[in-house]
């Protein structure tokens, strides 16, 4: 057989795939090309970059002189400036921000490809840093609207080196004013020392870190920093959680000043004036976030000891605390400033017993919280019936509750809650507190002469910026009984207005008791001005009530107690008790026989004349105010709408 055919040619590629094979090997082509531009960046054409960059970055006029690199060709080049100015932003005024000689960073440039400035190695010769903050704490090393999450990324810096270089820092509102060399290296590690003034008084700043060089960036970083100055003295010393870490360490901290406002200075929470403090405590930082793990020490006599941890959670400041102190004294919240004003309010408007403590929350309207305190011993230099005082104090959105408190008394307790509302207008208190177990004795301190269970009610609400503003436009109720007690029979009879009986029991037995059925004091309040409904005693000779009133602002009484005998008085006393003066110094006029154990005879017969002048229709002046005298007095229904 013949063939007749001959075979068939093999079939040829598409075009597609040679386009495809072309087009892969072009982009092949171009980002080796791309890789080893990188590598081989000419860096001095981005000089003008780096001007717009930094400059856009602060928001301050940058000038830089030369930008050079190490090598001609590295993906890990070092990048080199010169005579470098950062100017600062206009609110400071003329000057540089910073002013370098030369810096030289290493720079990944494949992390920098991606938007991921992240040196690991910085030197730094020849250089001027001048930070500012002024008095309203708008910073200059603050970038305006930039807010970080408190975090921030993992540390990177293995290798820092400063030398030639200068720190300047003005704080205006610390009131701290210092200057001196810093300077980093492989042998001393960090170093700053610094003199200048804080609070107008001659300072000194030291701050120390280890070494950074060829050091593993997230090991931990020890640092320590003294403050010495005659207005505070401080100290911190503990480690970074990597180096230069300020976001996240732990630190031991010791401080020494005049007055807790002076550290407020540096630490800015908000303190206030005391008197001479001497703290230790150990913090932790993480993020926005601190830790008080322990604090404790003294402030004047007071000594005490807590913890405590503060969160920033949307914009606002979130305290959780607990503090116990072994023994406290309120004028321990006040330096010697304070004592001053006191005293100076004190001789202008006569002493008061209401505190003039500050209530207004208008700087706290950014922190909430919860502070649990406790105090085993209340001291006071005149001396107070107050033993010890406890409670649950807590702020939310400028409402604050102390519920819970407890202040246990030399007898007895007082118990209740305290709220301050300065959600709007002024600041607006409610107090709702309860006596228990308390003596009379105790309260009035003459045991011989009146004893009896005290029991009370406080309910009171009014506006101000303190305690004693507020209270002087209260309305509400004050009430105080007593039961189940004794009273002498001289001081009896004279309630009773029995002349005779007081006059033969004065003379004759003038130790002699009755029975203290009850006294209740039931005081109704408005816009402070409390009037009594009723105030009545009863004893076992004799019943008396009460009118008048008690004027809150100024503290001022105007109260007066007549009564009538359960027994026939042969000659009636002319004029009722008087009870006048402020409730910081009350006095009493007893019908003329004044408050004396055991009156004069020349008193003595003075109130008899006047008394027997009465009786006889001789005496013409009315009394000044005129009391109808009761038949009885109803102690059981008395006391129980007292103490509702």
């Amino acid at each position: 057989m013949i063939a007749s055919e001959t075979a068939a040619p093999a079939p040829r590629a598409p075009r597609w795939r040679k386009i495809l094979l072309g087009t892969v090997l072009a982009i092949f082509g171009v980002v080796t090309l791309l890789v080893l531009a990188l590598g081989a960046f000419p860096v001095g054409m981005m000089r003008g970059l780096v001007e717009s960059r930094i400059s856009s970055a602060w928001g301050s006029p940058v000038r830089v002189g030369a930008v050079t690199r190490d090598s001609i060709f590295s993906y890990t080049p070092v990048i080199s400036v010169r005579d470098v100015h950062i100017a600062q932003p206009d609110w400071v005024g003329p000057g540089d921000f910073v002013r370098l000689s030369s810096a030289s960073v290493r720079v990944p440039v494949f992390a920098l490809l991606f938007g991921h400035f992240q040196p690991d190695r910085v030197t730094i010769d020849g250089g001027r840093i001048a930070l500012v903050r002024d008095a309203t704490g708008r910073a200059n090393w603050k970038r305006e609207g930039k807010q970080g999450d408190g975090q921030g990324g993992r540390p990177t810096l293995s290798d820092l080196t400063v030398t030639n270089t200068q720190l300047v820092l003005r704080d205006a509102k610390r009131q701290l004013v210092v200057a001196g060399p810093l300077s980093v290296d492989a042998r001393n590690g960090l170093r700053l020392s610094a003199t200048g003034t804080f609070l107008d008084t001659p300072v000194r700043l030291d701050a120390t870190g280890g070494r950074i060089t060829g050091i593993d960036p997230a090991a931990p970083y020890p640092f320590s920093a003294t403050l010495v100055s005659p207005a505070l003295h401080m100290s911190a010393k503990g480690q970074m959680a990597g180096v230069l870490d300020t976001r996240h360490f732990t630190a031991a901290i010791t401080a020494q000043a005049p007055t807790l406002k002076n550290l407020d200075h540096i630490i800015e929470a908000g303190l206030f004036g005391t008197q001479p403090i001497n703290l230790t405590g150990a913090i932790r930082h993480d993020g926005h976030d601190w830790y008080v793990d322990r604090i404790g020490g003294s402030v004047g006599r007071s000594r005490f000891a807590g913890l405590a941890t503060v969160h920033k959670i949307d914009g606002r400041t979130k305290i959780d605390a607990r503090l116990r102190a072994s023994q406290f004294d309120f004028d321990d919240l006040a330096d010697a400033r304070g004592h001053a004003d006191s005293a100076a309010r004190s001789a202008a408007i006569g002493p008061r017993v209401i505190p003039p403590t500050r209530i207004n929350l208008s700087k706290l309207g950014k922190t909430d919280g919860t502070i649990a305190f406790r105090v085993d011993r209340i001291l006071a230099g005149k001396g107070t019936v107050f033993r010890t005082l406890s409670g649950r104090l807590t702020l939310d959105h400028r409402v604050l509750t102390v519920s819970n408190v407890v202040a246990t008394l030399a007898t007895g307790r007082m118990a209740g809650t305290l709220r301050v509302d300065h959600r709007s207008g002024r600041p607006k208190l409610s107090v709702d507190l309860r006596l228990a177990g308390l003596t009379l004795d105790s309260l009035i301190g003459k045991p011989d002469m009146v004893s009896g269970r005290v029991r009370g009610r406080i309910v009171l609400s009014g506006q101000g910026d303190t305690v004693r503003e507020a209270l002087s436009r209260a309305n509400g109720k004050a009430a105080m009984v007593a039961t189940q007690g004794e009273v002498r029979r001289m001081v009896a009879d004279v309630l009773g207005q029995n002349l005779s009986g007081a006059v033969v029991h004065a003379l004759g037995s003038p130790s002699r008791m009755v029975p203290l059925r009850c006294l209740v004091a039931d005081f109704r309040a408005t816009d402070g001005v409390l009037v009594p409904r009723p105030l009545g005693i009863d004893t076992g000779s004799s019943v008396g009530r009460g009118a008048g009133r008690i004027v809150m602002d100024g503290e001022r009484i105007a109260l007066t107690l007549a009564g009538t005998s359960k027994s026939r008085a042969l000659l009636k006393i002319a004029d009722p008790i008087q009870i006048g003066g402020t409730l910081s110094k009350p006095t009493v006029t007893v019908a003329g026989l004044g408050t004396a154990d055991k009156p004069s005879n020349s008193n003595l017969l003075k109130v008899f004349g006047r008394s027997l002048g009465r009786a006889l229709g001789l005496e013409k002046t009315p009394p000044a105010v005129v009391i109808p005298p009761p038949a009885h007095f109803d102690c059981e229904s008395a006391v129980a709408a007292a103490l509702r």
